[in-house]
C-alpha cells in the first residue's frame, strides 16, 4: 500500500512478481506435504515395532532373536531416509527460488522507479522510499521456512483427524429393567473401519444366563463382535440389544454397570494391586469382595506373596503375563454385571487354571451372560453355544460337539485329532457343570 501511495507504477512492477512467488510457495506446500506424509507414515511403524521389541525384550532375549528384531525394527529405515531427503531437495529448492526472486522484484522496481524519475513524474525521495518499501515487502520470501513448519503440522494434524472420524457413542438416559437375565441381540449388526467390512448383516441371539464362544479364523471378526457387544465401539448398521433395551439409549453409567469386559493384556490403574483390582465407576468395592474377586480369578495365592500382599505397589509388583491377566480378570469379576464379555482373556493361562477360573466363574462371580472369544478347543466345549464367525459373518451356531462334525469348523482350531476335540465336549454341563474326577494328568493332557 505504501509503494502504491509513492508510485503507482513502481507498485505494478512489484506486484507483477508476486504471483510467480504464490506458485512457488504452492508448489512447496503440495510437494513438501506429500513427502512429509510418507516420512511420518514410515516413523510412526518405525516406532510401533520399536515398542513392540521394547515390551517383549526378555522373550526377545531369551529367543535369541535381538539382531532379528533389530533388522525388523531398522527395516525400513533406507525408505525413512529416503523421504527425509527428498524434503529438505524440495525445501532446498524453493528457498533458493524465492531467494533469487526477490532480489530481481527489486531491480526491476529500481528500473521502473529509474524510468519514472528520468521522466520527472518521481523525485528522488520518492524513488528512494519506493525501493525501500519493496525491499520490506520482498520479506515476505522468508515465509518458506514458516510455511514448512505448516506443511508438517498439517500432514500430523490429517493422520491425528483419523482418530475424530471414529463413530461416536451417543448415551441415552435410559436403563434395564430390573433382575433381567442378560439376553444379547445384535439385529443386522455392520461394522466397518478405514474402508474394511469387519462384521456384516450379524443376526444374533445369546439368551441369558448362558456361555457362549465366539471362534473363528484370524480376522474374522471376534474382537470386533466382542467390541461391539460390550459397546466399546459403535456398530454402522444395525443395532445391539440388552434386556430388550438397545445398548444406544442406555445412560454410560448403567451400560458400565451392567457390562463388564476382560483383555488379552490388561492394562493396570492404581496405586496398589488392590486399586487395580476395585478399578472402575461407582462405588468402590471393600477389600472382602475385592479379594473374593482374587480368589475367583485364581490371584490371591501370588497377590498374598507379594511383599505387601494387596497393599503393594503396583510399580513394585513384577508380573507374568498369566499373573496381568489375572488381576485383569479379577478386576472383571469384582464389577460383573449381567453381561461379561472376555476377549481372549485367559490366553496366557494355563489349561488347568484356565479350567479352575472357569469353574470359578460359574460358581463364585454374579450369575449373568458370558461372551468369550475363545482359541482353545477346551473353551469351546465348555461353553453353552459357540458363536462360529468366517469373514465377518455368522457362520454358524449351536454346541461345540455339533459344529465339531464340520471340517471347516474343527480346522479353525488347527491340527487337533478329531478324538480330542469329542472328549473335551463330553464334560460340558453348563454353566454351574461340577469339576469331573478323573486319573491324575488327564486333565493336563487336555
Amino acid at each position: 500500500m505504501a509503494i502504491i501511495l509513492v508510485d503507482v507504477w513502481t507498485a505494478v512492477a512489484f506486484l507483477a512478481g508476486v504471483p510467480l512467488l504464490a506458485l512457488l510457495l504452492r508448489a512447496f506446500a503440495r510437494d513438501s506435504g506429500a513427502s512429509v506424509s510418507r516420512y511420518q507414515e514410515v516413523q510412526l511403524a518405525m516406532a510401533g515395532r520399536l515398542v513392540e521389541a521394547l515390551g517383549g525384550a526378555r522373550t526377545i532375549a531369551a529367543a535369541g532373536t535381538a539382531a532379528r528384531e533389530q533388522a525388523r525394527v531398522l527395516d525400513r529405515l533406507p525408505e525413512l531416509g529416503a523421504e527425509g531427503r527428498r524434503t529438505w531437495r524440495i525445501y532446498g529448492a524453493t528457498m533458493a527460488r524465492t531467494s533469487a526472486l526477490m532480489p530481481l522484484l527489486l531491480y526491476v522496481v529500481l528500473g521502473v522507479g529509474g524510468v519514472r524519475l528520468v521522466e520527472g513524474a518521481l523525485g528522488v525521495g520518492g524513488l528512494l522510499a519506493a525501493v525501500r518499501y519493496a525491499s520490506l515487502a520482498a520479506g515476505v520470501g522468508a515465509v518458506t521456512g514458516r510455511l514448512a513448519a505448516v506443511v508438517r503440522g498439517r500432514a500430523a494434524a490429517r493422520r491425528t483427524a483419523a482418530l475424530f472420524e471414529l463413530p461416536e457413542l451417543p448415551q441415552g438416559e435410559g436403563r434395564l429393567p430390573e433382575a433381567g437375565p442378560g439376553t444379547l441381540e445384535l439385529c443386522g449388526v455392520r461394522v466397518v473401519r478405514a474402508g474394511t467390512v469387519l462384521l456384516r448383516d450379524v443376526d444374533l441371539r445369546i439368551p441369558g444366563g448362558v456361555t457362549a464362544a465366539v471362534v473363528g479364523g484370524s480376522g474374522s471378526g471376534k474382537s470386533t463382535l466382542a467390541a461391539v457387544a460390550g459397546r466399546l465401539t459403535a456398530c454402522d448398521e444395525g443395532r445391539v440389544l440388552l434386556d430388550g433395551v438397545p445398548l444406544d439409549e442406555l445412560s454410560g453409567e448403567e451400560l458400565r454397570r451392567e457390562v463388564g469386559h476382560a483383555f488379552e493384556r490388561p492394562a493396570l490403574f492404581g496405586e496398589r494391586v488392590a486399586d487395580a483390582i476395585a478399578f472402575g465407576g461407582g462405588a468402590a468395592p471393600g477389600p472382602e469382595a475385592v479379594r473374593a474377586a482374587a480368589r475367583a480369578a485364581g490371584a490371591d495365592a501370588f497377590v498374598r506373596r507379594l511383599p505387601e500382599g494387596y497393599d503393594t505397589a503396583l510399580a513394585n509388583a513384577p508380573m507374568s503375563g498369566g499373573e496381568l491377566q489375572r488381576l485383569g480378570l479379577a478386576r472383571a469379576f469384582c464389577r460383573a454385571g449381567r453381561l461379561l464379555v472376555l476377549d481372549d482373556a485367559t490366553s496366557s493361562l494355563d489349561t488347568v487354571t484356565a479350567r479352575e477360573v472357569e469353574l470359578a466363574l460359574a460358581r463364585d462371580v454374579r450369575p449373568g451372560t458370558r461372551l468369550v472369544v475363545a482359541h482353545r478347543v477346551s473353551s469351546a466345549a465348555r461353553a453353552d453355544l459357540v458363536v462360529w464367525l468366517d469373514a465377518g459373518r455368522v457362520r454358524a451356531t449351536g454346541t461345540h460337539a455339533e459344529l465339531w462334525q464340520d471340517p471347516g469348523y474343527r480346522a479353525v482350531f488347527g491340527d487337533v485329532p478329531e478324538s480330542a476335540g469329542k472328549s473335551a465336549a463330553e464334560p460340558v454341563a453348563g454353566p454351574a457343570a461340577e469339576p469331573v474326577t478323573e486319573p491324575p494328568g488327564r486333565e493336563a493332557v487336555r
